[in-house]
């Protein structure tokens, strides 16, 4: 059983490796070269090999058996159904015994969505939450080029949660998503592109 300090480093390494999955460096459909992200990130083969596997658990990634780990396409059904889901899970917190109790504000929206998911304290929700977070990375950088960052919502959000006013924070929370189901079919073609 892997120790505090090797968990710690092994999610680190995740959060870096799926960072640099939804930044853009990869286009639907490109292969992962194994050994070159190992060498990239310095670290062996084996914790890569088991992240990306993680990664397929996850639908970011497909593998395809003795060829390698791909990143997974996204279409504008997709994009329309991870959004819908993430409102769904963030309504199902907000529905909850919310505890957003006051701290550093944070300018990112999907930070504060975790927040949010978090203080809901419905594990398979938390769950949910995690998995369609990761899958919903690789298309965020399309998403900002199309309605700019989100900085403002963020901290117009976390205020009105403060406030307790959830009533005001589902209408927040409902205007981002619609926004961005609606443009689904251009956050596709940007992210089959490659661009953003």
């Amino acid at each position: 059983m892997p120790n505090r300090v090797e968990r710690a480093r092994f999610d680190d390494l995740y959060a870096l490796v799926s960072d640099q999955l939804g930044d853009g460096r990869y286009r639907p459909g490109d292969r992962i070269g194994l050994k070159d992200l190992a060498s990239q990130l310095h670290v062996s083969v084996t914790p890569l090999r088991e992240i990306l596997s993680r990664l397929v658990g996850r639908d970011v990634v497909t593998e395809h058996r003795s060829e390698g780990y791909y990143l997974a396409r996204l279409d504008a059904r997709d994009i329309t159904e991870l959004y819908s889901l993430h409102l769904i899970c963030l309504n199902r917190a907000l529905r909850g015994d919310l505890r957003i109790t006051p701290g550093a504000e944070s300018a990112d929206i999907w930070a504060v969505f975790r927040r949010i998911v978090d203080a809901g304290g419905e594990a398979i929700v938390s769950d949910l939450h995690r998995y369609l977070d990761d899958r919903l990375k690789l298309v965020r950088r399309c998403d900002t080029a199309l309605f700019g960052d989100a900085a403002s919502a963020a901290i117009t959000l976390q205020r009105v949660l403060l406030e307790h006013n959830l009533d005001q924070a589902h209408d927040q929370i409902r205007a981002f998503h619609e926004q961005r189901i609606a443009a689904a079919a251009e956050i596709a073609l940007m992210f089959g592109r490659g661009t953003a």
